[in-house]
C-alpha cells in the first residue's frame, strides 16, 4: 500500500460553501431578524440581532499571512497504512476511539463572528506543515485498523473541518471513508487526531479546511 494523492483545498475564512464570488455592493445577501443598526459587516448578515456569516457569499481577497516564524514540517510519511507494531502486543478485543465527545462540523449552521478579528489566515506553507504532523497521527490509526485486519483495502479518505484563529483549536471535523477504510475505528481515531491538535493562532476569523488522503 502506498501514499496516493494527497489534496488539501483551504477555504478562506468567511467562504463557506459557494464558487462564485459576489461584488462588494451586491445587495442579495439575505437580512434575517432585523438590521442589527447597521453594524454587519461584508459577507454577513443579521440574524436575530446577531451579525454571522451569510453562507451564500465567498471571499475572494488574499487574506493568508505570514506569522514570521520559521516553519519546520515533520517528514512526509513514506508508507501509509502498514502495519508496524507486533500484533501480539495489541489488546485481544479491540476497543475504537471514543469520539462522542467531538462536534462535527456544520457548514449550514449560522457562526458569530468576532467583530474584533482580523482579516488573517494561516499561509499556505504553514498550513502544510501542520497538516504534515496530523498525517503522521492519521498513519497511526490505519496501522492499528491494519494490524487488526491483517491489511486495508484501498479508498479515499476526506475531511472537512473548521480551526478557531484566536485559539488555534479545531472545533468541528467530519470524516468520511468508504466501506474498506471504515473498520477497526480508523474513522472515530482519524476525528480524535484532528480534533485534538492545536493549529497556530491568527488574528482572523475560522477557516474551514477540506482535505483527502488516498490509499491504492
Amino acid at each position: 500500500m502506498r501514499h496516493g494523492l494527497v489534496t488539501l483545498v483551504v477555504l478562506l475564512s468567511l467562504g463557506f460553501g459557494s464558487s462564485a464570488c459576489k461584488r462588494q455592493d451586491d445587495s442579495s445577501a439575505p437580512t434575517v431578524g432585523g438590521d442589527c443598526d447597521g453594524k454587519c459587516g461584508k459577507y454577513t448578515h443579521c440574524d436575530d440581532g446577531r451579525c454571522v456569516v451569510d453562507y451564500t457569499t465567498a471571499v475572494c481577497e488574499d487574506m493568508s499571512t505570514d506569522l514570521g516564524e520559521p516553519v519546520e514540517s515533520m517528514p512526509p510519511v513514506t508508507t501509509w497504512g502498514a502495519c508496524d507494531v507486533d500484533p501480539a502486543s495489541l489488546p485481544e478485543e479491540f476497543v475504537p476511539v471514543d469520539d462522542s465527545g467531538i462536534p462535527r462540523y456544520d457548514p449550514n449552521k449560522a457562526t458569530v463572528l468576532d467583530m474584533n478579528a482580523g482579516s488573517e489566515r494561516l499561509d499556505d506553507t504553514r498550513l502544510m506543515s501542520e497538516m504534515r504532523t496530523i498525517e503522521h497521527a492519521l498513519n497511526r490509526c490505519l496501522s492499528v485498523a491494519s494490524c487488526y485486519n491483517n491489511g486495508l483495502g484501498s479508498g479515499t479518505i476526506s475531511f472537512e473541518f473548521r480551526i478557531v484563529g484566536k485559539t488555534g483549536a479545531v472545533n468541528g471535523v467530519n470524516v468520511s471513508a468508504p466501506e474498506a477504510l471504515s473498520v477497526y475505528g480508523i474513522v472515530p481515531c482519524a476525528r480524535a487526531a484532528i480534533y485534538e491538535h492545536t493549529f497556530p493562532t491568527f488574528d482572523g476569523q475560522h477557516m474551514v479546511v477540506n482535505y483527502s488522503v488516498e490509499l491504492d
